[in-house]
């Protein structure tokens, strides 16, 4: 029946793991589920002061470690190397496209 806050720096976390113990909810640790380490405390929501309407501004999100990994863009390494190694032959390409004109047999 108590709700926390989670600081806006972990806003981007879908899913996030906590460990409290039942008989004493006035912190929750919130956890890297990976390492298993102790990433900050959580602290309830103090619902009158939430009632009046006031919000602080979102903080900048800065930990770029927290965010998964972008795929990187263009040809994978090990195409290109492919490729280059098959253009090297000097064979034609091994497809060739159908003309958009004629029927597909």
């Amino acid at each position: 029946g108590k709700r926390f806050e989670l600081p806006s720096r972990y806003r981007t976390l879908r899913r996030v793991t906590i460990r409290y113990a039942r008989w004493d909810l006035s912190t929750v640790d919130l956890i890297d589920p990976r390492s298993e380490k102790f990433l900050c405390a959580l602290y309830p929501i103090d619902l009158a002061k939430n009632a009046d309407g006031v919000r602080r501004p979102l903080d900048p999100i800065e930990h770029v470690d927290l965010l998964p990994p972008r795929p990187p863009a263009g040809i994978a390494p090990r195409l290109r190397q492919l490729m280059a190694d098959y253009a090297a032959t000097g064979l034609p390409p091994a497809y060739i496209p159908l003309d958009q004109d004629k029927e597909t047999p």
